[in-house]
């Protein structure tokens, strides 16, 4: 028994290893510059040894809760095909310290940030008149689309997941809006737009051309890794400019191998797990199933309407904590735990050393294969100090909620852990979209309500191997803390 955990402890680190080496080898004929000392913070992603003027430009904007990062499979797309993409992380995300101005959702109000890139790379010597295009997602889309009409010069726009901005049938030059077709919402945004532009025609080459594209099977963050999406903005430019020099074929499969890398974690954590795990214990008499799942839904309910008091009597739910929505999130888990945890009655222990090792083993392979892998791939992981020094207060606020999940489930079968977590996470799902119903200013949650199921069963599993409620508490508290403070944006 123990060599076959070996056995899949192996194949699991060979996994991870595949996964890295096939992430790091996207880049491969390319030339990626960080440039953190700058602001904002950019990332120029350019064809290895040919990044100057005479190449066309691309500025890339990220979404709400995005940054760079999660914008680099347009630009090694993109970077492949001969453009010099820039990305940067807007006030407030990611890399960027200074605090998301208070009307940011407005494209207009970030379109000081889209200047300041093109500002710092021209002074690099990249970028000349009439050679610039810029691709915004969501948020960013906003600012791409006054961007385009602030500089008539811009050679074309292309408005991802596009939100309200007004157009006209003349700027931007050359507009391409896109949305997925499990968006619906920003479909209708994207054909409304289309017909204020003029309705779809017009010639790229001549700087007149207006086209929307749906794209098939993907929703709001999917699009991002689209390679449909991808080559639907590589084909608008390369219209637009012609074809580059040294262009060569790219699909960018980064998130499939970054897929592949988690699973590698996950098999690896299977195997370290029962080395420091506890021996197995009764479970509490007298606790049937729905009692301990309508302890979680009362805990749920509970923090959602004493926070919508809260917000009633005048405190601002969007900006505690110093994060925007974030703060909110936190503090809700923090309450539906408290208050779950009185409704289960009950009174943990103190964790054995056991279980804090068990906890901290399970939160380092979700940190190092979920997380820093990832950093590559979709999320800035690695923190700034502002973000960091708010991840112990974030871990404590998370904990109760976890150890009353893990009170819940504690000594399930394996599926007996499958429902639930199905249950809790439709719990957690359906508490959160009712406080977004209540309190309409926390509306950016339902764009990342959609990840919220896939992050718990990823610490479901990697958990599953440690028995008790500590270890899933303690890993699931820390991580998901990380998670939020890489996520959301300060305030």
């Amino acid at each position: 028994m123990k060599g076959s955990r070996w056995s899949v402890g192996a194949a699991g680190l060979l996994l991870l290893l595949l996964s890295v080496w096939q992430i790091l080898a996207a880049a491969q004929g390319l030339q990626v510059t960080s440039l953190r000392s700058t602001v904002p913070p950019l990332t120029i992603v350019a064809p290895a040894g040919a990044a100057n003027p005479s190449r066309p430009l691309v500025l890339i904007g990220h979404g709400f809760a995005g940054s760079g990062v999660v914008m680099r499979g347009f630009a090694f797309s993109l970077a492949h095909a001969g453009y010099v993409a820039v990305l940067w992380d807007f006030d407030g995300h990611g890399t960027n310290p200074r605090p998301l101005p208070g009307d940011a959702l407005r494209g207009a109000a970030l379109l000081d940030t889209a200047e300041a890139a093109l500002a710092e790379v021209d002074a690099q010597g990249l970028g000349a008149p009439g050679r610039v295009a810029i691709l915004g997602h969501s948020m960013g889309s906003g600012v791409a689309l006054a961007f385009g009409q602030t500089h008539p010069e811009t050679a074309a726009t292309v408005a991802v997941s596009p939100v309200e901005q007004p157009v006209t049938p003349d700027l931007p030059r050359n507009l391409l809006l896109m949305a997925g077709r499990l968006e619906a919402p920003f479909v209708r945004n994207a054909g409304q737009l289309l017909a204020e532009a003029g309705g779809p025609g017009g010639d790229p080459a001549a700087g007149t051309g207006r086209k929307l594209v749906v794209v098939p099977g993907v929703e709001h963050v999917s699009i991002l890794f689209s390679p449909a999406a991808h080559a639907a903005a590589r084909d608008w430019l390369d219209a637009a400019f012609g074809l580059q020099p040294g262009a060569r074929p790219y699909t960018d499969r980064r998130v499939a191998w970054y897929g592949l890398g988690v699973l590698g974690a996950l098999l690896v954590a299977t195997a370290l797990g029962p080395a420091v795990a506890a021996p197995p214990s009764a479970s509490a008499p007298g606790r049937p199933v729905w009692r301990r799942l309508a302890a979680l839904i009362g805990g749920v309910l509970g923090a959602t309407l004493l926070l919508w008091l809260a917000g009633s009597a005048g405190l601002g739910l969007r900006n505690l904590l110093g994060l925007l929505v974030g703060g909110y999130v936190m503090i809700w888990f923090g309450a539906a735990g408290l208050l779950s945890l009185t409704l289960l009655r009950v009174r943990p222990s103190w964790p054995s050393r056991r279980a804090l090792l068990g906890g901290l083993l399970a939160f380092a392979a979700l940190w190092l294969g979920v997380g820093l892998l990832g950093q590559r791939v979709w999320l800035p992981w690695l923190l700034i100090p502002r973000r960091l020094l708010l991840w112990p207060l974030g871990g404590l606020l998370l904990l109760p909620w976890f150890l009353a999940a893990g009170e819940a489930a504690r000594d399930a079968s394996p599926g007996g852990r499958l429902g639930w977590w199905l249950a809790y996470s439709a719990v957690l799902a359906g508490g959160l979209f009712l406080a977004v119903r209540l309190s309409p200013e926390l509306g950016f949650l339902i764009l990342v309500l959609p990840l919220l199921p896939a992050v718990l069963g990823l610490h479901a599993l990697v958990a599953a191997s440690h028995r008790g409620s500590w270890p899933f508490a303690l890993s699931g508290a820390l991580f998901t803390s990380w998670l939020f403070l890489a996520v959301f944006p300060l305030q």
